[in-house]
């Protein structure tokens, strides 16, 4: 029987937002001690649930000792690092002579306000504590496509293992194939890692997998590992470009069991194909009137126009209350609008005065100065609700950050003749229709639908939509790069 050391540190930090990410961030959204790391994710469709089915599957004392994870959102403060580092070095200083492997689940993109490399920092930490005790044992780490890999990161771990799709559909999958490649090297299969990074840096709307230079990219990855059995696994990470820092941006890392050279060589060729297609991984994007001028184009068809607000993109770490794009649109006097906006006092407001009620909000862009200003909106109080729901896509990106539980906040549905909008006292990404749903809002039958989102969205709303066009608007996930106040980004190229 195996023993495994498991725990969790889950975090896409946005270098430019100004609110930190404290302690209270994690226990919003997953902060587990002890057994409850095992009792509150299996079952949930998350990358711990993923390990820890496999690793019962298979008979495995898994050992838990913390799992945390934090919305994207700002710098994490050392507190939260020094809970997480505090309860699992405790675990794996008493547990290390007993245990056959060591399993983590990460995201790759973590910044804290002393630490631009936090997965590198603990990686590093373990294998010190590991050696000091003469001690042999794998590490196998999950890592999110939108990791910024670090070197230290690389040669502090046995293996790596990336997911592969964006939106995230395969994020237990991947934990599933991480926990398989354990279990090799837990029974004696040696790996060697190679890292490869780029100069480039591509913003969340290029790297969509099912368009280039992505496409290209994780196809010629697929193809080597299948020609070649040598190679245990091959990572094609997107990074994350709101990561101010030295290794921000795209990277491989290839792990295999032949010569080192061999899987180098592979590496330069997807550099290649990368390069090929690079010029899809920077997307030019409309203006609010060249987007409704090819709107209004379109023959008619059913299903919504989805109006992407990227610059305002939840899933990559914003305040989710950026005005730039609904209030333009409301003052062209359009109707059929269907938006969420995270605004906690206008919910307080709608609370207080009651369903049925009407009333007039300042509603949005109350976080910081980035996100636009506040807009005026006077309608109806349709719902109040506690926020919570269940996702309708079990295996959706969102469940790779929350497993399929989700929780908005208190939450509140205000509507006018031109727009239903659903408020909410906690941002939440769109990656599930099961978010407007579940307030009584049916984006299907909107003539528009403002999608706060990169790529992660379309899983669940591309299916409903009639078109889809991306509007550059004010924001700190802006898509121009060029635009961010970057300052350790030495010879990175973040346009063409």
């Amino acid at each position: 029987m195996k023993t495994v050391l498991f725990a969790g540190l889950y975090h896409e930090t946005h270098s430019f937002l100004s609110d930190p990410t404290g302690l209270a961030a994690f226990k919003a959204t997953a902060f587990n001690v002890g057994e409850a790391a095992i009792a509150n994710n299996l079952g949930n469709g998350s990358p711990s649930d993923g390990f820890l089915s496999t690793a019962l599957s298979r008979g495995w004392t898994v050992l838990p000792t913390i799992q945390m994870a934090a919305m994207p959102s700002g710098p994490v403060e050392d507190e939260a690092i020094r809970v997480f580092e505090g309860t699992f070095f405790e675990a794996l200083e008493r547990e290390a002579e007993r245990i056959d492997g060591i399993f983590l689940i990460l995201h790759g993109a973590m910044v804290s306000e002393t630490s631009d490399d936090v997965e590198g920092q603990v990686l590093a930490r373990i294998r010190a504590v590991l050696e000091r005790k003469g001690l042999v044992v794998p590490v196998v780490g999950v890592l999110d496509l939108h990791a910024n890999v670090s070197q230290a990161m690389v040669d502090n771990s046995t293996l790596l293992c990336a997911y592969r799709e964006n939106p995230h559909t395969d994020a237990r999958e991947t934990a599933v194939r991480a926990a398989i490649h354990l279990d090799e090297l837990m029974s004696g299969t040696d790996v060697v890692q190679v890292h490869r990074p780029t100069r480039y840096v591509l913003p969340p709307t290029g790297v969509g997998s099912m368009n280039e230079p992505m496409r290209s990219v994780l196809a010629a990855a697929r193809r080597i590992e299948a020609a070649d059995p040598d190679i245990a696994g091959i990572n094609v990470m997107a990074g994350y470009a709101y990561s101010d820092i030295a290794d921000c941006g795209f990277s491989f890392n290839c792990s295999t069991r032949g010569p080192v050279a061999i899987a180098s060589a592979y590496l330069d060729e997807l550099v290649e194909v990368l390069e090929a297609n690079l010029a899809a991984g920077y997307p030019q994007e409309n203006t609010l009137d060249e987007a409704l001028r090819q709107a209004d184009a379109l023959p008619d068809g059913a299903g919504p126009i989805l109006l992407i607000e990227p610059a305002d993109n939840i899933g990559g770490g914003t305040p989710g209350d950026a005005t730039d794009l609904l209030g333009p649109l409301l003052a062209t006097g359009r109707s059929g609008i269907v938006a969420a906006l995270n605004d906690p006092e206008a919910v307080e407001e709608c609370r207080a005065a009651g369903i049925g009620s009407e009333i007039t909000l300042r509603i949005g862009a109350k976080v910081d100065r980035h996100h636009g200003a506040p807009i005026t909106f006077s309608g109806r109080v349709k719902n109040t609700t506690d926020g919570r729901f269940e996702l309708e896509l079990k295996n959706s990106h969102l469940a790779s950050m929350i497993g399929t539980s989700a929780d908005m906040g208190a939450s509140a549905v205000v509507e006018n003749e031109q727009a239903v909008i659903l408020l909410t006292s906690k941002k939440m990404p769109p990656m599930d229709l099961g978010q407007l749903h579940s307030q009584g809002v049916r984006p299907e039958e909107a003539r528009y639908v403002v999608v706060k989102a990169a790529v992660s969205h379309k899983d669940a709303y591309d299916p409903i939509a009639r078109a889809s066009f991306y509007v550059d608007t004010a924001g700190l996930c802006t898509s121009n790069l060029v635009r961010l106040p970057y300052r350790k980004l030495t010879g990175k190229r973040l346009s063409l």
